[in-house]
């Protein structure tokens, strides 16, 4: 399994990206944290702003669709993708995460 992080500027745009992704099953789950404070540099400046932060669950073969998904819609010029893969996943919650997502129509 892996853990996926992605950040947005506002709650709607979270809402609709957490949505999309488990209605099209490229995610077992998407949770939303935030306000989150970012502190950044940018163009040579640096920069605060808030942000909701998105965490998706997915299992490997989900995994290129669900970046595609998201950085398709999503609303920055360079959002955060980052992406790490689950040392451990308790055997029930992987059984629910694979029941819930499709595999790719090869």
């Amino acid at each position: 399994m892996f853990i996926v992080w992605t950040t947005v500027a506002n709650r709607d745009d979270a809402e609709r990206l957490a949505a999309s992704t488990v209605e099209q099953r490229l995610a077992a789950c998407v949770q939303i944290d935030g306000p989150i404070a970012s502190h950044f540099l940018w163009a040579g400046k640096s920069g605060r702003i808030e942000e909701f932060r998105l965490t998706f669950k997915c299992l490997p073969a989900q995994l290129a669709d669900l970046e595609a998904h998201v950085l398709a819609r999503h609303p920055y010029a360079t959002p955060e993708w980052v992406v790490m893969r689950a040392e451990y996943v308790s055997e029930k919650y992987l059984s629910w995460a694979r029941g819930d997502v499709h595999s790719p129509t090869l």
